[in-house]
C-alpha cells in the first residue's frame, strides 16, 4: 500500500457494542493524514500532537476498529477492537485497510488515562541555599583521595573544623558547572546515569540545601562566592520544585520524569544532559550540527519524494534540503546513505532487481512487437532453475523499425555504471535526417573488451539491422577494432565501413604531444572536404613539428578524414554519444538494473513523441525538407549566385564552375570545381559527403533521407504502454542472480584515469 491514509480519531467517549460489532458513542473528533510507511512511535507522537494531549501526564491507548468479513460471502462485515501497541500492529492495520472499504480510511479509538506522579519528599521542596552547608555536614566520604575537611577535638572544647577552602570552592564551581556547561563528547565512552533516579538524592539532600540557618556558618563566610557566581549565568537564587513542561531549566530544579537523562563524560568527569524534552535555555554551537535521531532511515523517508522526482539530485542539494527543514548540519556520508536507501525504496533492491528483469523484458516484448532481447548467463552449479547474470542486450521495436528510414550511420560508445555492481553500458545510436541522435540499442556487460564488443556488434547485426554499407563510427578502442576485423561479427566491408571519431583522434594525438595548436590543426585537417585542403593542413603540421607526422602512419587516412571518406559518413565526424547520455539516459547509470532498463524505455517514449510532434508541425507548415537540409541549401544558393558556369558536355551533364573572389580574403575564391550531374559528384566533395547539393549544383538533387515524409517515418513507429504488474505473465526464464565478483568495493573508488577534454560528467546541482 502506497500513499497517504486518513485516520479518523474518536476520543472523549466510550467504545460500545452494536449490531455489527464495536462502535463509538461520539462522532470523530479529528482527522489525521499519515503515510503507510509510518512506525508505531511516529503514529503515537502524531496523535498526541493532533489531539493536543500532554504525554507527560496522560497515557494514550490506540484501538483500531478492525473489519472482519462474515464467511457468508454477502459482504457483511463485523468490527472488532485491535489494540495498537507496536510496529507489527501498525503493519497489520495498513494491510487490512488496503483490502477493505472505504479505502485509505482508518477508524481509531483514542482512549486516554492519567499518569500518577508520586509526591516528592518534603526535603526536596526546601529552599536551596548554599549557605546551609555547615560544619556538621559531612562533605566527603571516607577513603577519598582528597578530603575537603576534617574534624579534631581539643579536650572538652567544641570540635574545631579545619577546611580546605580552595577545594570546597572548586567542588561547588564544578557542581554549578554541571547545570550550565554542556560540552561535546562521545556517548560511546560515557557512564550513563539516569537523573530520574532519586535514590541517592535523599541521602545527599544536605548538599542541595537540606535546611535553613539563621546565622551563616563559618564555612560559608570563607567561600569565594565571586568565583562561584562567575561560573553561573546568573546568581544562585532560591528556586525549587518539580519540573513540568511550562518550566525552564534552573539551578536547584528536581526531576521526577525518567525522560530526562544525563551521562558522565570521561574526558572531564562532569555530567551532561543527553535527553531532555522541553524548552531549552542553553545555546551551544555543537547542538546545531547533528542529531542522533536523524539517522539515514529517517532521512530516506523525508527525501523519498524528492529523489523520485529527480534521482540525479546531488548529495549537496539533499544536504541543504535536510538542513533547511530540520536545522541540522548532517554528515555527507549519512546523506549519501539516506539517498541510497531512498533509491531502494523507489526502485527496489539491487539484488531483487536482477530477478525482476526477465519479467520486465518479457512484458516489453509482448506489448511492443519487434523488441529484441538477448541474454548471456552462466549456470549456477547445484541450483536448478537459477543462473548468474553475465550480459543482456535490448533494442525496442519502435527503434528497430525507425532505423530503416535513417541514414546508414551508426555510432557506438560505452559508459560506466555507478550502482552497487560495476559494469559497462554499451550504446548504439544513429543520426536522423535532421541531425538528431536516434537511440537504437543498448547492452549491459561486465567489462569493455574484444569479447564483449564482438558479442554486442554481432547481436546488433543479427537482431537489429542487416542493411549493407553502414558506416560504423567509434573510438579507437582495441576491443572494437578486433571485433570489426573478425569476419564472423559482420562489420567489415562490404557490409560496413568503419570510421574513427575525429574528436577521439585529435584527443589521442594531444595526449602524446600536449600542444593545443597542433591538436586544432589535426581536427581541421580531418574536417576538410577537399584533398588539396587536407594536404595543406598536413604541410603546416609538418612545418610546426615534423616528428608528429609519424603518429599518423599507424592510421588509415580514410578512417579519420572527410576528404578521403568516400561519402560514407554523411558529414558526421564524431560520435556525439555524450548528448545521448545526457538527453536520454541522464542519471540512469546509478540505478538498479531493472530501473535502468525501464528508464531507457520511458525516455525513448518521450523522445519519440517530442520528435513526432515536431515533424507534424513542420509538415503542416508545408516544409518539404528537414531544417538541416534547408539551412545548407540556403547557404549554398547564396554562394551559387556569384559562380560562373561553363558547359563542357551538355548530354553527359558535365560543367565547370568557377567561384567568385572572396570579399575580404584575397587568397580565397576563384576556385574551379567540376560538376557531373549524372554521377552526382563535385570536386569540392561536399555533395558526396552530405548528399546535399553544394553551391555548385542545383537543389533538386537532395538525398531522399532529407525529405520530411521520409524523416517522419523514423518516428512513426509507436511505443505501447506497459500494463500493471499484476497482469504480467511469468516468463519461461530461470531466476537471475547478480555476479558477486562485480560487487563494487565500499567507499569512494580511487580513480587512476587522467581526465582530458574528452571526458564528460553528468551535471550536478550544487546546494
Amino acid at each position: 500500500m502506497n500513499g497517504y491514509t486518513t485516520v479518523q480519531c474518536y476520543t472523549r467517549g466510550e467504545i460500545i457494542d452494536c449490531e455489527f460489532g464495536v462502535s463509538y458513542n461520539r462522532p470523530p473528533e479529528k482527522g489525521v493524514s499519515i503515510n503507510s510507511m509510518i512506525t508505531f512511535d511516529e503514529l503515537e507522537t502524531k496523535l498526541y500532537h493532533a489531539l493536543n494531549i500532554n504525554r507527560i501526564y496522560t497515557k494514550l491507548n490506540m484501538v483500531f476498529r478492525y473489519p472482519v468479513p462474515f464467511p457468508n460471502g454477502r459482504g457483511t462485515v463485523n468490527y472488532v477492537p485491535l489494540p495498537i501497541r507496536d510496529d507489527g500492529d501498525v503493519s497489520i492495520m495498513f494491510t487490512v485497510v488496503a483490502q477493505s472499504p472505504p479505502p485509505n480510511t482508518i477508524e481509531m479509538y483514542c482512549q486516554t488515562s492519567s499518569i500518577d506522579h508520586h509526591p516528592m519528599p518534603s526535603s526536596f521542596t526546601t529552599p536551596m541555599h548554599i549557605e546551609s552547608l555547615g560544619p556538621s555536614q559531612q562533605m566527603a566520604k571516607e577513603n577519598t583521595s582528597s578530603p575537603m575537611y576534617m574534624q579534631s577535638y581539643d579536650n572538652d572544647m567544641e570540635p574545631i573544623v579545619r577546611v580546605d577552602m580552595p577545594g570546597v570552592t572548586d567542588l561547588i564551581v564544578m557542581t554549578v558547572g554541571n547545570y550550565v556547561d554542556i560540552l561535546p563528547g562521545n556517548d560511546d565512552d560515557n557512564d550513563i546515569m539516569d537523573m530520574g533516579d532519586n535514590e541517592n538524592i535523599e541521602n545527599n539532600a544536605s548538599l542541595l540545601g537540606g535546611g535553613e540557618h539563621d546565622v551563616p556558618s563559618p564555612l560559608s563566610r570563607e567561600l569565594n562566592w565571586d568565583v562561584i557566581n562567575s561560573m553561573a549565568d546568573k546568581d544562585l537564587i532560591a528556586r525549587t520544585g518539580l519540573w513540568n513542561e511550562s518550566d525552564e531549566l534552573f539551578k536547584g530544579l528536581r526531576f521526577e520524569s525518567k525522560r530526562l537523562r544525563a551521562c558522565r563524560r570521561k574526558p572531564h568527569g562532569l555530567f551532561e544532559i543527553t535527553k531532555y524534552i522541553g524548552p531549552h535555555t542553553c545555546v551551544y554551537p555543537k547542538l546545531s550540527q547533528d542529531h542522533s535521531q536523524l539517522d539515514s532511515t529517517f532521512i530516506a523517508r523525508e527525501i523519498q519524494n524528492v529523489v523520485q522526482r529527480d534521482h540525479t539530485i546531488s548529495i549537496a542539494a539533499l544536504h541543504q534540503i535536510v538542513k533547511d527543514k530540520f536545522g541540522y548540519n548532517l554528515h555527507y556520508k549519512r546523506i549519501w546513505e539516506a539517498k541510497r536507501k531512498a533509491i531502494i525504496r523507489i526502485f527496489d533492491d539491487w539484488n531483487e532487481s536482477y530477478q525482476a528483469l526477465p519479467r520486465w523484458m518479457n512484458i516489453v516484448k509482448l506489448t511492443n512487437p519487434g523488441t529484441k532481447v538477448v541474454w548471456k548467463t552462466s549456470v549456477l552449479a547445484g541450483c536448478n532453475g537459477n543462473v548468474r547474470f553475465m550480459r543482456v542486450f535490448w533494442a525496442f521495436g519502435a527503434c528497430v523499425e525507425g532505423f530503416k528510414h535513417c541514414r546508414l550511420v551508426i555510432q557506438i560508445d560505452v559508459t560506466f555504471l555507478y550502482g552497487k555492481y560495476i559494469g559497462k553500458l554499451l550504446i548504439a545510436t544513429s543520426i536522423d535526417a535532421n541531425g538528431h541522435i536516434f537511440p537504437l540499442a543498448f547492452a549491459i556487460v561486465e567489462e569493455e573488451s574484444s569479447d564483449s564488443w564482438s558479442w554486442f556488434l554481432y547481436t546488433l547485426r543479427s537482431q537489429v539491422t542487416q542493411r549493407e554499407g553502414i558506416c560504423l563510427i567509434s573510438n579507437r578502442h582495441a576491443g572494437i577494432q578486433a571485433a570489426i576485423r573478425d569476419p564472423s561479427v559482420g562489420w567489415n566491408p562490404p557490409y560496413a565501413q568503419h570510421r574513427y571519431c575525429l574528436r577521439h583522434v585529435a584527443s589521442n594525438f594531444n595526449d602524446k604531444y600536449r600542444n593545443k595548436m597542433l591538436k586544432d590543426l589535426v581536427y581541421r585537417a580531418g574536417s576538410q572536404h577537399q584533398s588539396r585542403k587536407y594536404e595543406s593542413c598536413m604541410i603546416e603540421l609538418k612545418r610546426l613539428d615534423e616528428k608528429c607526422l609519424e603518429w599518423f602512419n599507424r592510421l588509415d587516412t580514410k578512417k579519420w578524414t572527410l576528404a578521403y571518406d568516400g561519402g560514407h559518413r554523411y558529414g558526421w565526424m564524431t560520435t556525439n554519444i555524450a548528448e545521448c547520455i545526457n538527453g536520454v539516459l541522464k542519471g540512469a547509470r546509478m540505478l538498479p538494473i531493472t530501473a535502468l532498463v525501464r528508464l531507457t524505455f520511458y525516455r525513448c517514449v518521450s523522445y519519440f513523441e517530442t520528435r513526432r510532434t515536431e515533424i507534424q508541425t513542420r509538415i503542416a507548415n508545408g516544409d518539404l525538407y528537414t531544417s538541416y537540409a534547408i539551412n545548407k541549401i540556403t547557404k549554398y544558393e547564396s554562394r551559387a549566385s556569384r559562380h560562373t558556369v561553363n558547359i563542357f558536355n551538355c548530354s553527359n551533364e558535365i560543367f565547370e564552375v568557377t567561384t567568385a573572389p572572396h570579399g575580404f580574403h584575397m587568397d580565397k575564391g576563384n576556385n574551379i570545381q567540376i560538376v557531373k550531374l549524372k554521377e552526382k559528384t563535385c570536386t569540392c566533395n561536399k555533395w558526396q559527403s552530405f548528399s546535399i547539393p553544394c553551391s555548385h549544383v542545383l537543389a533538386q538533387f537532395v538525398d531522399k533521407h532529407y525529405r520530411m515524409d521520409v524523416y517522419g517515418c523514423c518516428y512513426t513507429p509507436q511505443f505501447n504502454p506497459i500494463p500493471h504488474q499484476a497482469y504480467w505473465p511469468e516468463p519461461n526464464f530461470p531466476i537471475v542472480h547478480p555476479n558477486p565478483t562485480l560487487v563494487r568495493d565500499k567507499g569512494r573508488p580511487r580513480s587512476t584515469r587522467i581526465r582530458n577534454e574528452m571526458d564528460w560528467r553528468e551535471p550536478s546541482v550544487k546546494g
